[in-house]
């Protein structure tokens, strides 16, 4: 299992920065955030409660995605119809399908109706699960997500200068998509990855790349099927020394790659509606859960700036007896 460590040169020689970074991790709430949210992380992906046409269920929170789209197994399983749009080209991870899209559907998250202008159909497994929420729904506000606690909050973009106080190298992402993360894989090679919460892995990286820094021919690997929301492929998973972002050391990550003669969709040039990977000499690859697991992320999406606190799991209050 991959472990972190922290260097803390930067919260030691910012004061303000390492108060800002306790305020978000231990208080419940502050002016401009709201409380903190319980959600479940079930094999990587964060979910949170949602409701559709009265219909309690769960939806997950993907940065890596960028639209929101419903689950057509729930859609079967309850027989529900909505209004449908033009359909769109999606890209998974080793092909392309053409998918439909519904308008105008209601849907209840955090106790409000929001009526989606538009769901792309995908597969989502379980008819429980019934939304990816993406892009539209991330770009409403500074997200807070508290792995190790399981749980989430939203901050308003007037309360906090995110920006100021960020303490990884990220940018927007000119493709459009989740914030990108500056690494570094060894001594000598950086690469920008996209930060990614419907990644259950740890990080995903080209082939040639995992080559270049004898990746493949000192460690064991193992091969292992991967299925998506729109495609399913091979790769091949196994576990490098360390690497770093910021000031934090990741001892073992977990790593995948392409198996060989596999052509992957998130190493092309071209970035389609639904792609994860921006196009080639932008982004090399996916941080993902096994990395983030460790973190409480705070993330702007909009903007690309994020801010990371190495999370540690606080005891439950007693319960007051009656």
């Amino acid at each position: 299992m991959s472990r972190v460590i922290c260097r803390c040169k930067a919260f030691v020689t910012g004061l303000a920065c390492l108060q800002f970074s306790l305020l978000f991790a231990v208080q419940p709430a502050h002016a401009g955030a709201s409380e903190w949210i319980d959600i479940q992380v079930v094999d990587g992906l964060m979910y949170m409660d949602s409701e559709i046409a009265g219909i309690t269920g769960s939806s997950f929170i993907d940065t890596g995605a960028q639209v929101n789209a419903i689950n057509g197994r729930f859609l079967q399983s309850e027989g529900l119809s909505f209004k449908k749009g033009r359909s769109v080209t999606m890209r998974g991870a080793f092909s392309e399908s053409r998918r439909n899209t519904y308008r105008e559907i209601p849907v209840t998250i955090l106790g409000t109706q929001i009526n989606f202008q538009r769901l792309v159909e995908l597969d989502l497994g379980s008819p429980e699960t019934q939304l990816i929420l993406g892009a539209g729904f991330l770009e409403l506000y500074i997200f807070q997500f508290d792995y190790p606690n399981s749980r989430m909050r939203l901050i308003t973009r007037d309360s906090v200068d995110l920006r100021a106080i960020s303490n990884v190298e990220t940018k927007k992402n000119p493709e459009g998509g989740s914030p990108l993360v500056r690494v570094s894989l060894d001594e000598k090679t950086d690469a920008w990855l996209m930060m990614d919460t419907g990644m259950t892995g740890g990080i995903v990286i080209d082939r040639d790349l995992a080559g270049r820094l004898d990746w493949i021919d000192t460690y064991a690997t193992v091969t292992k099927p991967v299925t998506g929301a729109i495609s399913s492929g091979k790769m091949e998973e196994f576990r490098a020394p360390s690497l770093q972002f910021g000031e934090f050391k990741i001892e073992s990550p977990l790593v995948w790659i392409p198996t060989k003669g596999e052509s992957m969709k998130y190493f092309e040039t071209n970035t389609p509606l639904g792609s994860r990977i921006a196009s080639r000499g932008t982004s090399k690859g996916i941080l993902g859960y096994d990395v983030l697991q460790h973190f409480v992320v705070t993330i702007d999406y909009k903007s690309g700036h994020t801010h990371f606190y190495p999370g540690e799991k606080f005891p439950k209050e007693p319960e007051t007896e009656k």
